[in-house]
């Protein structure tokens, strides 16, 4: 991020859009919270090289389903990680480089060292969640994350 800055106007279609899918939010959200608890169940075993970033499973939406790796003990980097799981298609992301390291906060608050931000950082990884993936996706994603790690993996 460059600069700070806001945009609130949205288009008559994106609203139209964004209406409809509000009748589908419960139904969407109860399927996230299933994938979520498969995902708990399946990697389960991977600690400590892999494990499920903390989360308050009460009332969270599910936006993301982060993931924390050693990749010192992994023996592979997180572009490596990436890599490997987009060969099998598997996507993944980073979410989100802290606002410390965006340089409209940098320019302005000069460098900071915020560790607990850092390390979280140094180790996230977001798997897919939406609500159309099916269990054998799922499954099929822990499965590639439990033989990264070289671990027996749950049916």
């Amino acid at each position: 991020m460059q600069e700070l800055g806001w945009n609130y106007r949205l288009p008559d279609i994106l609203c139209a859009l964004g209406i409809s899918q509000l009748d589908k939010l419960d139904r969407f959200h109860r399927r996230r919270v299933e994938i979520a608890a498969m995902y708990d169940r399946l990697l389960e075993p991977l600690p400590p090289i892999i494990r499920p970033a903390t989360h308050d499973s009460a009332r969270h939406g599910w936006h993301l389903y982060a993931i924390l790796i050693d990749f010192d003990r992994l023996g592979m980097a997180r572009a490596q990680v990436m890599a490997a799981l987009r060969r099998q298609g598997i996507g993944t992301q980073v979410h989100y480089i802290p606002v410390h390291h965006q340089p409209y906060y940098r320019d302005r608050y000069g460098a900071q060292q915020l560790r607990g931000a850092d390390a979280y950082y140094a180790h996230c990884l977001s798997l897919p969640i939406y609500p159309a993936m099916s269990d054998g996706d799922v499954q099929r994603v822990a499965d590639a994350l439990t033989e990264l790690a070289g671990k027996p993996a749950l049916a």
